[in-house]
């Protein structure tokens, strides 16, 4: 087959799987935010899940089409990856763990708490769900940055690398200040309700 129609196929695969992932990685964010005002139905639960199941989909095809695009420009010769490149592979790697530790750690305890408000829950595991979306969210926006800002490729391992771990500690600096704001916004939604039914 033909080089040049292989890497194009493969980058619209990437560009499939980066699409999908991201999109529907922000969607769930959102239906399981809405636990912040409410329960969440079983209906909602069983989205989901569904959902979860689409995001591990588009990251398989960012695994084979992004593995595909290295076996041609590079031939797996690791001295001929680029910092950027490097960058890629630890954002598309830490995804994968989120997304198992999403599917292990995350929808269980969503599920063990399905009748009750996001900030009623206890605090290790509100920070545990928190952790859990921001750092999903973080990582899709910086894949879908790397893919598409020509700026990454001028920066050297050390600018990348302070990139990275900036991104993190924002993420999860997110998820604290959720998991902390959660209990208030629970508290005042209840006292709402109090108020417009009696």
């Amino acid at each position: 087959m033909d080089a040049v129609l292989l890497n194009d196929g493969a980058r619209l695969v990437h560009l499939l799987g980066l699409a999908l992932g991201f999109g529907v990685a922000l969607l769930a964010d959102g239906s399981a935010a809405r636990a912040v005002l409410r329960p969440l139905q079983e209906r909602e639960v069983v989205m989901l899940k569904m959902l979860h199941h689409v995001v591990t989909f588009g990251l398989v095809l960012l695994w084979a089409s992004g593995l595909m695009l290295l076996w041609l420009r590079t031939g797996f010769d690791l001295e001929r990856f680029s910092p950027k490149l490097w960058t890629k592979v630890c954002v598309v790697s830490v995804l994968t763990l989120n997304a198992i530790a999403i599917g292990r750690l995350g929808l269980p305890t969503l599920l063990r708490f399905q009748s009750w408000r996001f900030g009623d829950i206890p605090i290790l595991e509100r920070i545990q769900l928190c952790a859990l979306g921001t750092l999903s969210a973080a990582c899709w926006v910086l894949a879908l940055a790397l893919g598409v800002f020509g700026y990454f490729k001028a920066l050297n391992a050390e600018q990348l690398t302070h990139i990275l771990a900036l991104t993190f500690l924002t993420a999860l600096a997110m998820a604290l200040l959720a998991a902390t704001l959660t209990p208030v916004i629970a508290a005042i939604v209840r006292f709402l309700e109090r108020r417009s039914a009696a």
